[in-house]
């Protein structure tokens, strides 16, 4: 037990030292000298790609940013008790771009945590765990991050908006990190994928590849790190794992920008069956 909380002061006691002010100045020079490679996509859409070293070690990050003033809406395609991958469903929705979102039941399909899609519930969470305890809603280009309410267990259905999905852990609100727990989810390196938002009203989604010698994949206080030198105000985690997959329409032969990792190999062709995306479409 002793052993226990000792390691607990130390992690907290780093943590606090990693995000202190100068390592996220340092970040942000990292950051705004790395070899983007940058690309302007349908609806004024802001593609940016680089492979570059990070909190020592490899990392390959791929960001769109949405301008407040895009001419495009986002949205949320689910699939209620299936799996399909998050390049075909945002080739369903006829989207321009999107990501992988929610959790899932890997065996039986469907998300396992609340999500509202256009006014309906399509699925609501079993019980409340530290990967819930943020929620997305979408409303048309503009997007909302919320913390769970724990004094309200209906806090999802309390939140106005059509399109609401649940995920997580948070990452930070109004630009300061979340208190995260302490297990290997949060603090192991991983393939990510987050969304989040700036003060300027821009929305970016991100997805950090891993589980490879040229992408290491980060922990959520890496995550935290990444978008606080971003300039973020609020963040949350997604699915990822397998799972991180980033898709831009008419890019690579599948519309697969980054590296799912789900067949251990540094290429475009590893993507996981999830369960919902977030996409972006041109407005009509």
């Amino acid at each position: 037990m002793k052993k226990s909380i000792l390691f607990s002061i130390v992690w907290i006691a780093a943590m606090t030292q990693a995000f202190a002010q100068p390592a996220i100045d340092s970040l942000s020079k990292i950051l705004a000298g790395a070899p983007w490679q940058t690309k302007e996509i349908a609806g004024n859409i802001i593609l940016r790609q680089a492979h570059l070293p990070l909190f020592d070690a490899a990392q390959s990050i791929s960001i769109l940013e949405i301008p407040s003033n895009a001419a495009v809406r986002l949205g949320i395609l689910d699939v209620s008790d299936t799996l399909i991958g998050a390049s075909e469903l945002c080739q369903q929705a006829n989207a321009v771009a999107g990501i992988n979102a929610s959790f899932f039941d890997m065996k039986n399909g469907g998300a396992v945590d609340f999500v509202r899609v256009d006014g309906a519930v399509r699925h609501t969470a079993a019980k409340a765990a530290f990967r819930n305890n943020a929620a997305l809603a979408i409303d048309s280009s503009a997007v909302r991050i919320f913390a769970r309410d724990s004094a309200n267990a209906q806090w999802e259905n309390s939140i106005d908006s059509k399109n609401v999905l649940v995920a997580g852990p948070l990452i930070m609100k109004d630009g300061q990190p979340a208190r995260l727990q302490e297990n290997a989810f949060n603090k192991n390196r991983h393939p990510r994928t987050f969304v989040a938002t700036k003060s300027n009203g821009a929305v970016l989604l991100v997805v950090v590849d891993g589980r490879n010698a040229r992408a290491a994949g980060m922990s959520i206080a890496e995550l935290y790190l990444l978008s606080k030198a971003l300039d973020c105000r609020d963040a949350m985690n997604l699915d990822g794992g397998g799972s991180s997959t980033m898709y831009v329409r008419g890019e690579n032969e599948n519309g697969i920008i980054n590296y799912p990792s789900d067949n251990r190999l540094f290429d475009h062709y590893g993507e996981r069956p999830v369960a919902n995306v977030i996409y972006v479409k041109v407005k009509n």
